[in-house]
């Protein structure tokens, strides 16, 4: 019988080190539930015989952009989660949001890759093969990342929806639609990215519900729920 190969997927606990990430009004920092939330997620993935769950981080280490995004290189994963908690002037916003990233900011990377101005990236053997035996036809080359990239978003987007509906069911949601931006984080060509901010630090009742670990695992069950029905689905 042939085995099935597992989902890969890439958690990563956003800030950590000498980098606290967002504070609250009673001293929590949001290094320290990134973390708790990343490894409880990655316990739950674990026990799916379905997954495969990998840490950028899994203790209170410095870890470069850079490093970070080194793990998509060496795991490959089929979809990279960064977790993170959010924080506003006004102590009144509350509630979880989803970020993906813009177009502008991936047709730029694509651009860059077009004109060799990127370090060298590892495509699948079928688009590496398309590319070494059209070397010079940078319109079919263009035409094959943004077809790529145009898949990766409508993952991001049908996943998002799944994550909202589980988020629905213990929390507030902040706006109900993926929001796009160009961070670094989420700008991976050949990985669907998606980075969860989950709840407000400088909300006073997010605050408290965040440190306790009933909470945390609310958060972890939810992502884990929402990435089963997805990929069964």
């Amino acid at each position: 019988m042939k085995k099935t190969k597992k989902i890969t997927i890439l958690i990563d606990a956003g800030h950590g080190g000498q980098d606290p990430g967002s504070i609250g009004h009673k001293g929590l920092k949001e290094k320290e539930i990134t973390l708790k939330i990343a490894i409880k997620l990655k316990k739950l993935l674990d026990n799916n015989k379905l997954f495969h769950a990998v840490l950028t981080r899994n203790n209170d280490s410095d870890l470069s952009l850079k490093n970070r995004k080194n793990f998509l290189k060496h795991k490959n994963p089929s979809l990279l989660l960064s977790i993170h908690v959010d924080s506003s002037k006004q102590s009144y916003v509350s509630g979880i949001s989803i970020w993906i990233v813009s177009k502008n900011r991936m047709h730029r990377e694509i651009n860059n890759i077009i004109k060799n101005k990127k370090e060298k990236i590892y495509f699948s053997k079928s688009i590496s093969d398309l590319f070494k035996n059209n070397k010079n036809d940078v319109d079919l080359k263009k035409t094959i990342l943004d077809l790529q990239f145009n898949n990766f978003q409508t993952m991001e987007i049908k996943l998002s929806n799944y994550i909202f509906q589980e988020f629905k069911k213990i929390t507030k949601v902040n706006k109900e639609q993926p929001n796009y931006a160009s961070l670094e984080i989420l700008s991976s060509i050949n990985t669907p990215s998606i980075l969860i901010e989950t709840g407000f630090i400088t909300n006073f009742s997010e605050e408290r519900k965040l440190k306790t670990i009933s909470y945390q695992k609310n958060i972890a069950n939810a992502i884990y729920v929402a990435l089963k029905n997805y990929f069964q689905n």
